[in-house]
């Protein structure tokens, strides 16, 4: 126990010298600190360094703008509000972090004072802080490291709805810089967002593809962003500088064009350059389709006499100068696309999807490929969805409006229009059990057939006493399944039973069709009268009624009044 005590004695003793050999360093140290008006300024000789963080420049760091790419330190300039930090590694290291460029264009740094690195790249501003460090360490060695560079200033001008000077990040390409000129003229830094190309490319009828860009030195450069959101190549949207003049101006209908069209990924019409050729105008577009004839491009040209079709070989494309208003159009080849397929599901031996020649194939090659039906399957109730493509288009789409407008319709009429829009245009209903109407249809790219199951039920609805599915007896009628649903219930109308196909779900009476499984019966009801409604009738049944009576009434006063005239003109002359 007193080996312990012995101990644990020196351990405290050991300490208690360690602590106070370190008092004056830490002494002098909260000295430096407190008059050090600007930051933290803590000198470890034990480490051999100094640490300076500026305060405020950190928490303006905190706030920094999302900027496009890294920095070039050969050619990046340095300016006001630049923030930076400094490492200096010498006999004395020290490291500065956080310090601003302030706007004398000065970097204070402690122990050497303000460096002036205006206009300086970070390169040149390392070499200038080392000759400034001379006096007070040897042989150093600088490394500046550009935490957040600063928003610059540029003019925008043109035709664009919010002209003006604007404050953007440093690094900023074109697209950025315009944004706001073109959509809200927000001068707000902080909402500063990288743009996407359908804002820009549907942002009013401007000259996207020919954007000027004045440099301060006088050097003159364009953008083309129709390419660089195209085409994806920084090139054609470049950086802007601080001071830059961006001119951005307007089409009009005598704008020049060209476009891409046919084979390609995108069609797209745009503003004319000079320069254009084939081969951009294709990577515009997106490339060549899988189908396309890629041994040759179509250019369309006006001319005095009428439009002139030149053939533009591969190896001329990217030499071919296009004229203003030429149209590029891409062939198809004649092969068939052999990447079409269509889908066949339900009750069938092998459901699935199918390769088909788009527009050749027919639905009873289709069938064929599957399997054909099984046992269970309910033929009179399948149908074909069209896939709805552009190419699958139905010629005579339904169009509501265009009919409405020589209508001779009353308003419910117009109302029952405006309900069979929303039917679906791209359903096809065929019957299996027709050959000669499968070999007919033709089948085209991403077509689904259906062909549901066989139940072997009959679904009785509407105003029976017991509605649900019933088991579909051979014979059996409409009366039949309704006795088997509980007959009819008090307000069904008798006169109005129905039988709806399955599949068309075409509406047919009780004797117009045969029934048969999948197919629906359905009792109406009288109609619901309003308590008002109802109330109104009656009075007017009962003002009828009180008006036939007066009439009768004086039918028979006028028929009394006449027997009576004429028996006293009897009387009087006998």
């Amino acid at each position: 126990m007193k080996s312990i005590t012995k101990r644990l004695f020196s351990a405290l003793l050991f300490l208690s010298l360690i602590l106070g050999a370190m008092h004056p360093a830490i002494g002098q140290n909260n000295q430096s600190n407190s008059q050090s008006g600007t930051g933290l300024n803590l000198n470890f000789d034990i480490f051999d360094g100094s640490y300076y963080s500026d305060p405020l420049g950190i928490q303006l760091a905190a706030r920094q703008l999302p900027y496009d790419g890294t920095i070039d330190k050969s050619t990046y300039e340095l300016g006001v509000n630049d923030l930076l930090s400094i490492r200096v590694e010498a006999s004395k290291n020290f490291f500065i972090r956080g310090v601003m460029v302030n706007p004398a264009g000065d970097l204070i740094i402690p122990s050497i004072g303000p460096v002036n690195v205006d206009g300086l790249t970070i390169s040149e501003a390392e070499q200038k802080i080392k000759k400034e460090s001379e006096d007070y360490v040897k042989n150093a060695s600088v490394v500046i490291t550009l935490e957040s560079p600063r928003p610059i200033y540029i003019q925008v001008t043109g035709g664009v709805p919010y002209p003006g000077k604007y404050m953007i990040p440093s690094q900023s390409r074109v697209d950025q810089a315009i944004y706001s000129s073109v959509t809200d003229g927000s001068r707000d830094l902080r909402n500063a967002s990288l743009s996407n190309s359908s804002d820009f490319l549907t942002k009013g009828n401007y000259a996207y593809r020919n954007i000027k860009i004045e440099r301060e030195d006088g050097s003159v450069e364009y953008a083309d962003l129709v390419s660089y959101f195209r085409i994806g190549d920084a090139e054609f949207n470049p950086k802007v500088k601080d001071g830059d003049i961006i001119t951005l101006k307007k089409q009009n209908i005598e704008t020049p064009k060209v476009s891409i069209s046919g084979a390609v990924k995108a069609d797209y019409e745009f503003q004319f350059i000079k320069g254009d050729t084939p081969e951009k105008l294709l990577q515009i577009g997106g490339g060549f389709e899988v189908i396309a004839d890629t041994s040759y491009l179509m250019i369309f040209r006006r001319t005095d006499t009428g439009a002139e079709k030149i053939i533009v070989e591969p190896e001329n494309w990217d030499t071919f100068k296009l004229q203003p208003n030429d149209r590029v159009v891409a062939p198809f080849s004649d092969e068939k696309n052999t990447s079409a397929s269509a889908w066949v599901y339900g009750e069938v031996e092998i459901p699935g999807n199918f390769p088909v020649y788009s527009g050749e194939t027919t639905a009873l090659e289709l069938l064929e490929l599957s399997g054909g039906l099984t046992n269970n399957a309910l033929p009179q109730a399948a149908y074909l969805m069209r896939s709805g493509g552009f190419r699958n288009e139905i010629p005579n789409k339904f169009n509501a409006d265009l009919m409405r407008r020589t209508s001779d319709q009353v308003i419910q009429g117009l109302e029952y229009l405006e309900a069979e829009t929303k039917l679906s245009q791209n359903k096809v209903y065929i019957d299996l059990k027709d050959e000669s109407q499968l070999a007919g249809l033709k089948i085209f790219d991403g077509d689904r057939l259906y062909i549901p199951r066989d139940e072997n039920t009959l679904f009785v609805f509407g105003q029976v006493n017991n509605p649900g599915y019933f088991p579909y007896t051979p014979g059996a009628n409409a009366m039949d399944y309704v006795s088997r649903a509980g007959g009819f219930a008090l307000s069904a109308d008798k006169d109005r039973v129905f039988v709806i196909k399955a599949g068309n779900a075409t509406w047919y009476r009780p004797g117009e069709t045969e029934i048969q499984s999948g197919d629906r019966i359905f009792v109406d009801r009288q109609p619901v009268e309003e308590l008002n409604a109802l109330r109104s009738y009656q009075i007017q049944k009962e003002s009828i009624k009180n008006t036939r009576i007066q009439l009768i009434m004086t039918g028979i006063t006028t028929i009394t009044g006449i027997i009576t005239t004429y028996v006293a003109i009897q009387n009087i002359r006998n």
